[in-house]
Formats: structure tokens, C-alpha cells, sequence
């Protein structure tokens, strides 16, 4: 019996997009001026593997007006991800990846200007249509804003979440 050859594929592209925003209304402005961001994609598929990568920066700078009070709000956004996944089985997947964000634009040693998430994950699809999900994430930072809400005192600057979804799809 002869071996099939590996499947393998790659993906390569990129994007940029340029922007500009003006706004008034009775109480103040908002000015934003003309501004460059780009993203960067990769991936890569051999066999039951899977890799994939994305990068993006978004460097901003609203001008925000009110009651004569001119405030500038500088942000740098970078963020990226790495992501590896494995199909032991037809129905099971396993991955693991791990998101990068930061603001260049501010203090990058404060909690609030980064978030670095490691993330453990597997999907079972229970038939072509369902699936369910389960992942482990272990979240330094809070530049994301996660759960400040839910959390009265403030956020934690590091922490740990168990996320699970069931899904549809068609």
C-alpha cells in the first residue's frame, strides 16, 4: 500500500489600513488625525499540525476637547500571537498559544499597559455540527480591561481563567 504525501500548506498576508476622524457635538471635539496601522499574518499546515502567527501595530493619537480642555491620548497598540495545534484524533484537537499586547505609547512596567496571556486548549467535535471547547488561560497584565466590572477592588495583575463553550456550526 502506497503512503498518501503530507498535506501541507501556507498562508502568507498582510494589511494596512489609514484613518482619519473628526467629530463635534455641543459639549466638546474629538480630532483624530491621519494615522498608519498594519497586520501581518502567517500560517502553516502539515499533516495534523498547525501553525499560525499574527502581528499588529496601531499607533494613535486622539485630541479630545471638552469645555475648552484640550487632552491628547497617545496610543501605540502592538499586539501579537503565536498559536500551534495538533489533531491526535478526528474528533479531538489540542493547541496551545500565546497573545502579546502592549502600549508603546505608555508606562509598559504598569499592569494596565500589557496583557501576555498563555492559553492550553481543546475542542471535541461531537458531530459536524457541534463541538465543545476548553481553555486554561494564565493572563499577566490587564491592558485588555478583563472582568473590570466583576471586579470592585480592581483587576489583579496576574491571574488565571478556565474558559468552556459548546458551539454550533453550520
Amino acid at each position: 500500500m502506497q503512503a498518501c504525501p503530507a498535506t501541507f500548506t501556507k498562508t502568507r498576508s498582510s494589511g494596512a489600513q489609514s484613518q482619519a476622524l473628526d467629530g463635534t457635538a455641543p459639549q466638546g471635539s474629538l480630532h483624530l488625525a491621519p494615522n498608519f496601522m498594519n497586520a501581518f499574518y502567517g500560517e502553516w499546515k502539515w499533516k495534523k499540525a498547525s501553525f499560525e502567527a499574527e502581528y499588529w501595530r496601531s499607533p494613535v493619537c486622539p485630541v479630545l476637547t471638552i469645555a475648552g480642555e484640550v487632552m491628547a491620548i497617545p496610543v501605540d497598540s502592538r499586539a501579537w500571537y503565536a498559536m500551534a495545534s495538533y489533531q491526535p484524533a478526528k474528533k479531538l484537537q489540542v493547541g496551545t498559544y500565546y497573545s502579546h499586547y502592549v502600549n508603546e505609547a505608555a508606562d509598559t512596567s504598569l499592569p494596565q499597559n500589557y496583557s501576555k496571556d498563555w492559553v492550553i486548549a481543546g475542542r471535541y467535535n461531537f458531530n459536524q455540527y457541534f463541538y465543545g471547547k476548553l481553555e486554561g488561560h494564565f493572563l499577566h497584565g490587564t491592558g485588555l480591561g478583563y472582568y473590570a466590572a466583576t471586579n470592585p477592588n480592581g483587576l489583579e495583575p496576574n491571574s488565571n481563567m478556565l474558559a468552556a463553550r459548546v458551539g454550533f456550526a453550520f
